[in-house]
């Protein structure tokens, strides 16, 4: 009977570990991907996140910055890159972060791509993810979309991916 006890209270943390994890996971805003090998060093996936105000959020201000940043998974293939775009009428901007070691565990440093001008509301940004070397790569890309102080506004989950390699 005591073992019965045991087991019960085993299972429960697990399943309390489990749950917790993957809560975290989810609110990362974590996207898991890969480029293949066929298209080569020139492999790119293209991503977009939707960025917009949103009354369950931490804020309700306008969205302000995307924030990005990208773990390679592995050690070959050459550096992995990930590159921001966003447009607003009359108004363009881009940034690119390197994950200097690829298959370390380490993530790129974080890089923000703000919005400038008075369309600080809904907005889409474009992501690229490419590498400097043909072999297969899978990686993370964090992403979060924030106000002026960094506070999270509605985020797309999961984000769209437009092309895939």
């Amino acid at each position: 009977m005591r073992l019965n006890k045991n087991i019960k209270a085993t299972l429960l943390s697990s399943a309390i570990l489990i749950t917790g994890s993957y809560t975290s996971t989810v609110l990362a805003h974590d996207y898991v991907g890969s480029l293949g090998t066929i298209a080569g060093a020139s492999a790119t996936d293209l991503l977009r996140v939707d960025c917009f105000s949103d009354v369950g959020a931490a804020s309700q201000s306008p969205t302000h910055q995307l924030f990005f940043q990208i773990n390679d998974g592995t050690a070959a293939g050459g550096k992995l890159s990930a590159s921001a775009a966003v447009y607003t009428p009359g108004f363009g901007k881009a940034t690119t972060v390197t994950d200097p070691t690829g298959g370390d565990g380490a993530a790129s440093p974080s890089k923000t791509l703000t919005v400038i001008g008075a369309d600080q509301q809904d907005n889409q940004f474009f992501i690229t993810i490419n590498h400097s070397a043909t072999g297969a790569k899978s990686y993370t890309l964090g992403y979060h979309c924030q106000d002026a102080s960094g506070q999270h506004t509605g985020t797309s989950l999961p984000l769209t991916v437009l092309q895939n390699n």
